[in-house]
C-alpha cells in the first residue's frame, strides 16, 4: 500500500520543480536547450518539454523522498533552522551525486566529454543550476513548513484570500482536554510540564491518515475539526480519537519513564454549520464562529461529570456510517448551558477487534 504522506511529499516536489524548470526554461530562453546544445544535441522543443518533465518527477520523487524519511527519523523537536541547513545539505549531495551520472553518461556516450568530473562541475551552467536547486528546494521545504505553521490547507486560504468574507461550512469540532492538567503541572514545574505537553501534542501527528485538521491548541487543549457533506460520514473523526488514545497508550512507559505520569486526554465532539473568515491584521489567521464550537467545548466538559473518555451529540451519532466498529452507551438529554433544546449525549468506545 502506497504511503500517503510519502506521495504528497513527492508530489509537492514535482510540482514545485516542474514550475520552477519551466520558469528557468522562460527566463533563459533557450536555458536547458543551450545546456544540452553545448554537448551537441540536437533537441526539439517537445524534447525539452519532455526532458523538463522526466527531470522534475525524478527530482521530485527523490528530494520528496529523502524529505519524507528526514522528518520521519529526525528529532522530534527540530528548529527550522536545522530542518533547513540538513535539508540543504543532503541537497548538495544528491545534486552532485545526480550530476555524477549525467557526467559518466556523456563521457562513455556519443558525446565523449574530455574533461576530468571537477572541470564539469565548474562549467558555469551547472554552477548555476546548482545554485537555482538550491533556491527551489529551499522555497519548497519553506512553503512544507509554512503549512504545517498555519495548519493543514491555510496557507493557501490566505493567499487566495478565500475567506476574507465570511462563509458558512458544515464541520465537526472536537476538543481534546488533557486529564488532571493542573496537578500536574504542579508535580512537574512549568518547564518539564511544557515538554510534556509537547511530547503529548507532537503524538497527536498520529491522526494525519484521518484528514482531521488541528483547529489550533489552547493550553493543554487541543481543537480538531473536519470539513463534511450534511450526508458526510463522520467515522474518521471518531478513528482519530482512537487512534490517538492507542498512541498514548503505546508510548507509556516512555511518559512514565520521562515525567512519571501517563496523559489521558477526554474529547467531546459535536456537528454543525459554523462561519470561518479571515481575521486579523497583525497576525492573520483562518477562524471559526457559532454554537457548533461552544457546544463542542460543553461537551467535553461532560466527560469529567460522566467519568467517560469519549462523548459525542446525537447529532453526531446520525452521521456513523459503520455504527458496527463502536459501543455507544446513551447518558442524559442535557440541558447545555445557553442552549434552549436539550442535546443527548453518548459515550463511544471502540470494539475490540
Amino acid at each position: 500500500m502506497i504511503n500517503h504522506n510519502w506521495l504528497k511529499s513527492v508530489t509537492t516536489f514535482s510540482l514545485g520543480w516542474i514550475v520552477s524548470l519551466l520558469i528557468w526554461q522562460v527566463i533563459r530562453k533557450v536555458g536547458i536547450k543551450t545546456y544540452l546544445d553545448s554537448f551537441q544535441l540536437e533537441f526539439s522543443l517537445l524534447n525539452v518539454s519532455l526532458f523538463i518533465l522526466v527531470l522534475s518527477l525524478i527530482a521530485g520523487a527523490i528530494f520528496g523522498s529523502v524529505q519524507y524519511y528526514n522528518e520521519r527519523y529526525s528529532k522530534q523537536y527540530t528548529s527550522f533552522k536545522s530542518v533547513l541547513f540538513r535539508a540543504l545539505i543532503i541537497h548538495v549531495i544528491i545534486m552532485l551525486f545526480l550530476y555524477l551520472i549525467v557526467y559518466l553518461a556523456f563521457r562513455f556516450s556519443k558525446v565523449n566529454l574530455e574533461i576530468l568530473f571537477r572541470e564539469f562541475l565548474q562549467n558555469p551552467i551547472i554552477i548555476i543550476n546548482l545554485l537555482y536547486s538550491l533556491l527551489i528546494n529551499s522555497i519548497i521545504v519553506i512553503v512544507i513548513y509554512l503549512n504545517k505553521l498555519f495548519g493543514k490547507g491555510n496557507l493557501s486560504k490566505l493567499l487566495t484570500g478565500r475567506f476574507y468574507n465570511p462563509k458558512e461550512e458544515f464541520r465537526i469540532f472536537m476538543f481534546l482536554d488533557l486529564q488532571s492538567s493542573t496537578k500536574l503541572a504542579e508535580d512537574l514545574g512549568h518547564i518539564k510540564y511544557s515538554k510534556f505537553i509537547q511530547d503529548c501534542f507532537y503524538d497527536l501527528s498520529v491522526i494525519e491518515s484521518t484528514k482531521i485538521e488541528i483547529y489550533q491548541y489552547v493550553g493543554d487543549e487541543a481543537v480538531l475539526t473536519f470539513k463534511l457533506d450534511k450526508n458526510g460520514s463522520v467515522d474518521n473523526a471518531l478513528d482519530a480519537f482512537f487512534l490517538y488514545y492507542e498512541r498514548l497508550k503505546s508510548r507509556q512507559q516512555h511518559y512514565l519513564d520521562s515525567y512519571g505520569a501517563q496523559p489521558i486526554f477526554k474529547a467531546g465532539m459535536h456537528l454543525g454549520m459554523v462561519t470561518v473568515a479571515e481575521v486579523g491584521s497583525l497576525k492573520r489567521e483562518i477562524a471559526y464562529h457559532g454554537d457548533t464550537i461552544n457546544i463542542a467545548s460543553r461537551i467535553q466538559g461532560q466527560c469529567k461529570v460522566y467519568n467517560r473518555n469519549f462523548l459525542i451529540s446525537d447529532s453526531v451519532i446520525n452521521h456513523i456510517k459503520h455504527k458496527d466498529n463502536f459501543l455507544f452507551e446513551a447518558l442524559d438529554q442535557l440541558l447545555l448551558r445557553g442552549k434552549k433544546e436539550s442535546t443527548t449525549l453518548y459515550s463511544v468506545s471502540k470494539k475490540e477487534s
